[in-house]
Formats: structure tokens, sequence, C-alpha cells
């Protein structure tokens, strides 16, 4: 799996310790057709939209997402080495019986495959224009992938590691 940070990082992190409530969701991305799966995901550096990740996501063509929410794991492992700070955490996300793509067209059901995930923190809980896209993933080997077996719904854990290194 690779797994790169987003420009809207920051911002997210900004949004997530105000005082405000949000939430968390996980975007699932899938096709219904193996020919659509990105082959391109072997580093982080060849994700496009790294800086406008929305615009990718309003882009899928033979493609879609489920926006499932998130739960945190609450164990959270933080350490110190040197002057590296590294905090790690899990967050979980499943698709269920209604779960429908956020763009017309692919429809989720048996034999959807799942290749992606995103974390999202939503600040307008009923608006995903407004999320902000913290970090995506995908499963860049074959193995990896989850199809969508009738009677089954997706499971997905995304684990989350920040490292901050002291000046």
């Amino acid at each position: 799996m690779v797994t790169t940070f987003t420009a809207e990082l920051p911002l997210g992190i900004a949004k997530a310790v105000a005082e405000q409530p949000h939430k968390m969701y996980l975007y699932l991305e899938y096709t219904n057709t193996v020919g659509h799966i990105p082959t391109a995901y072997t580093t982080a550096d060849v994700i496009p939209n790294f800086s406008n990740p929305k615009e990718y996501y309003k882009q899928l063509s033979g493609k879609n997402y489920l926006r499932v929410p998130a739960i945190r794991d609450p164990n959270i492992v933080s350490s110190v080495a040197n002057n590296v700070y590294t905090t790690s955490t899990n967050f979980f996300g499943q698709s269920s019986g209604t779960s429908a793509g956020q763009l017309a067209g692919e429809p989720f059901g048996t034999n959807s495959i799942c290749y992606g995930a995103a974390l999202v923190l939503a600040t307008v809980e009923g608006e995903p224009s407004s999320d902000a896209i913290l970090a995506r993933a995908y499963f860049t080997g074959e193995s990896e992938r989850l199809t969508k077996t009738a009677s089954s719904e997706l499971f997905v854990t995304f684990p989350l590691t920040v490292s901050v290194t002291a000046p």
C-alpha cells in the first residue's frame, strides 16, 4: 500500500484541533472494471492532484467512491526518537447495504473493486464539497484490493502515522 499526505493536511489538522466538532470519513475508491484500476500508483510522487485532491474526485472516469463514516481506534501510539515525534492511530470504515457512490455512473455492488482509500475531515456534515482530504492510500498489489461479494460489505483499515521533527 502506498500512502501520501495531501496539501490539505495542514488545514485539516488546524480544523481538527479547533473547538468545533468534526467528523472523520473514509473515501473508498472503487470501480466495476479491472481496466479502470490505476496502475501508476507505485510511489507516492506519481499520485495526481497532490495539491488539489478534490479535483481528482470530481473526475473519476469509470470509477467512483463511497463516503463512509470513519471510526478512530481509541489506541494512539506515540514515540520520540532524537528530535522526531511520531504518533500513529487507525481509522476504520465499512460500506453498508445502502452504500451508493458519490458520482453518477459506477454503481456499488457485487464485484465492485476497492483499490484505494482517503482519510477525510468533514467540516460541514452534509456537504462533501467542504471535506478536507488529509491523506490518500492505494492498494498497489492485486492481492491488496478488495472485491465486494454478494451479501458482504467492504471493511477498510486506514493507518495514519504523522512524524514531526523538532528544530
